[in-house]
């Protein structure tokens, strides 16, 4: 028991830590989530713990998550995991140095030419350094010859059992109460041209994020700290993440008043849904769910003038 919780416990005391330091020393932050946006908080806490509630009662009901789990475990059996999570930290920093060193660059060219390319600048570190790069290491890792190195990708991308479908139900559930909550809230972007080009580029960044950091980073964290563990140390890193490259990505929606600001705005908004998008891929290790919900919350936070909201 402690193997399995135990890690969760001290990484999220570590994160609480981190959220009460960001809301002492930022006055701005405490006044957001104190003042202006609690019915946000709600709105989104709320869908989440439901959703992931309905997850484990239909993959405990109909599903055969030990078998699953078995299946995982074979693939990565002859993977040095340490020296992966040691590969995948280093192209997460190339992603970060990507982001700030691409998006300088274009932005000096957007200027001379009246383009935006930030979107750019995304896309094209994110394919780099969170799929192109990490796929190719991971899939030779000593194991490739054999064929072994293609099991994970096989398990998460071609779903054979129906069961692992299941999924789909508290995806809807999380949107259709979302967009209950929000909706009203800022009305939702007509269809154009523009949202679907923005569609499909975030389609995109969730694929290789999703791939990335769930398919690659948890499963290995959770054969170290145990499933709980796992999640949530990728959870925080994926928080962490979205607060540093905030002044640069044009899909984060922190409002960018400063990195402890923008952290604690991410450990209350990106991390707890971090959190469902990881148990998602504990019952089903199915990405498309992932993937599917993410496009279905950007789609129900994008307000009317395409200006980009993400969680």
């Amino acid at each position: 028991m402690v193997r399995r919780w135990g890690p969760a416990g001290w990484l999220t005391a570590a994160g609480l830590l981190a959220l009460a330091t960001a809301l002492v020393a930022e006055p701005g932050l405490r006044h957001d989530v104190l003042f202006d946006t609690p019915l946000l908080f709600l709105g989104s806490w709320g869908p989440i713990l439901l959703g992931g509630v309905i997850a484990w009662g239909l993959s405990r009901a109909f599903g055969d998550r030990p078998t699953l789990d078995r299946r995982i475990s074979a693939a990565l059996q002859s993977h040095p995991i340490n020296r992966e999570l040691g590969w995948l930290t280093l192209f997460l920093a190339g992603f970060v140095l990507c982001m700030v060193v691409l998006s300088t660059i274009l932005l000096m060219y957007g200027t001379e030419i009246g383009a935006d390319l930030a979107m750019s600048a995304s896309l094209v570190s994110r394919l780099l350094f969170l799929f192109t790069l990490p796929l190719l290491v991971m899939d030779r890792s000593g194991v490739v010859l054999d064929g072994r190195g293609t099991g994970m990708p096989a398990i998460a991308l071609k779903i054979e059992q129906s069961w692992r479908w299941l999924g789909l139900v508290p995806v809807a559930v999380v949107l259709a109460l979302v967009g209950y909550v929000l909706v009203p809230y800022h009305g939702v972007p007509e269809p154009s041209f523009p949202l679907a080009g923005f569609v499909l580029a975030f389609a995109l960044i969730s694929v290789c994020e999703e791939i990335f950091f769930r398919g690659m980073v948890q499963t290995r964290l959770e054969i170290v700290l145990g499933p709980w563990g796992g999640i949530v140390a990728t959870s925080l890193l994926f928080a962490f993440v979205y607060a540093v490259v905030q002044p640069y990505d044009p899909l984060s929606q922190l409002p960018g008043d400063g990195f402890l600001g923008d952290l604690g705005m991410a450990l209350l908004t990106y991390a707890p849904v971090s959190v469902l998008y990881g148990y998602l891929w504990l019952c089903f290790r199915n990405t498309w769910l992932n993937v599917l919900l993410r496009i279905g919350v950007f789609l129900i936070l994008t307000p009317p003038d395409l200006e980009i909201v993400m969680l």
